[in-house]
């Protein structure tokens, strides 16, 4: 449901309670006006969304999957910052078997901008993943600075080793060999 029919239902359900206050029905008007605000909720806060967190949450991927299927046009369906934790949601969907669209979503989530800071860190960490993948060690070591800045709680202190360990494990192999650049004297 849009954003906009949300808007309609909404007012439609007012209308109907003031008129149910006009001629003194006041318990129906009262109940269509508390019944009115969930319209009002819900576009604020896509349903769909929260069921793909809840979904999440449980580590359901499939289910996230699900319920992020049925978002069909997210401009129209969700405000700005409901369409940044939707790229960002499907940013983490897509991290484990497509990293380039992984971190095509996790851009489109910081550009739109995530609002809490350990979101944030996440998504840099994936974005740094994805440059990692495409050799990239300078934008790589970058993101995982400023992932480290962003993730407050230590949550992600562990993801953030291990993807050091493995640039420095890919420095090792570029030191065994040989420039091509250089000439051989014979």
């Amino acid at each position: 449901m849009s954003k906009y029919s949300k808007f309609t239902l909404f007012l439609f359900i007012l209308l109907v309670s003031i008129f149910l206050f006009v001629i003194k029905n006041y318990t129906y008007g009262y109940i269509l006006f508390l019944l009115s605000l969930i319209p009002v909720f819900f576009i604020f806060r896509n349903e769909f969304l929260l069921l793909a967190f809840l979904k999440i949450r449980k580590k359901d991927m499939k289910g996230l999957k699900k319920y992020l299927g049925h978002i069909k046009n997210p401009k129209l369906q969700l405000t700005k910052n409901q369409m940044a934790y939707y790229y960002f949601l499907n940013g983490i969907l897509y991290s484990e078997d497509n990293i380039l669209q992984s971190e095509n979503y996790m851009q489109k989530a910081l550009d739109l901008g995530l609002k809490f800071k350990q979101n944030i860190a996440i998504a840099k960490l994936n974005l740094a993943v994805a440059a990692l993948s495409k050799g990239n060690k300078k934008k790589a070591e970058f993101l995982l600075l400023e992932a480290k800045k962003m993730d407050i709680s230590g949550l992600l202190h562990n993801q953030i080793q291990i993807i050091k360990i493995q640039m420095k494990k890919m420095n090792i192999g570029n030191m065994n060999r040989p420039n091509p650049y250089v000439r051989k004297n014979f």
